[in-house]
């Protein structure tokens, strides 16, 4: 697949960048090139409409950030991103342990994992 980097919208975290071109090589190479395709438009939609302020995401109660963080689920991706700056902080695969990525709500449960 050619390469993203023109197309990205603003309010990606390098991290998130990051996410989204393992997302579609794992696509590429999983289910072919016109999946990947699909997946890069329908990932790129809901990016830019999270950047323009035209998605809300919700919270969750089964994690505690460090920073505000809202969710907008993409089946099979969740997409991670701050309310107010809309900046995108990661783009996760769903069926991930999101309390084991973004800290537990038992404070006795130890470190919080790292969300940049």
């Amino acid at each position: 697949m050619r390469d993203l980097s023109g197309e990205l919208p603003g309010n990606l975290s390098r991290q998130a960048a990051d996410d989204l071109s393992r997302i579609l090589r794992r696509s590429a190479r999983e289910f072919g090139v016109t999946i990947a395709r699909q997946s890069r438009a329908r990932l790129l939609a809901v990016l830019r409409a999270i950047e323009a302020g035209t998605v809300i995401g919700h919270r969750r109660h089964d994690v505690q950030p460090r920073r505000p963080t809202v969710f907008f689920n993409e089946t099979p991706w969740v997409i991670c991103f701050h309310p107010g700056t809309r900046r995108v902080y990661r783009i996760l695969h769903g069926a991930q342990d999101f309390p084991a990525l973004f800290g537990d709500l038992d404070p006795g449960a130890g470190t919080r994992g790292d969300t940049s």
